[in-house]
């Protein structure tokens, strides 16, 4: 919600000077209550001045990403299962038996220890 806030503050004050009968009027309007840090006080002039974290806010730009078709779908499938044959295999195998034995053994080291 703060970041359609502040566009809505950046398009109502700018780097204007904001009476505070102007920022109760924005929150009646918008029915939002403004976070101090959204603002800055001006003593000599007994203003507010939006902050720059505010001032500076863009919003993020939505990437136009296109569906894949089915046979787009089909083909990146087909790819990674082309990749998974080129893992080696029998080395997984042999690392998964060695951490199982590692992970029986410190179990019955523990058991015993206690």
């Amino acid at each position: 919600m703060s970041a359609n806030i502040y566009l809505a503050l950046q398009e109502t004050f700018g780097e204007h000077a904001i009476s505070e009968s102007e920022i109760k009027s924005f929150e009646q309007l918008h029915e939002c209550v403004l976070k101090a840090d959204w603002l800055e006080y001006d003593d000599s002039g007994d203003v507010f001045f939006l902050s720059p974290e505010v001032l500076e806010y863009k919003p993020a730009p939505h990437e136009h990403q296109e569906a894949l078709g089915l046979g787009e779908l089909e083909d990146r499938i087909v790819d990674v299962l082309e990749q998974g044959k080129s893992i080696p295999w029998g080395k997984v195998a042999i690392a998964m038996w060695i951490f199982f034995l590692f992970i029986v053994v410190y179990t019955i080291i523990e058991t015993i220890s206690k």
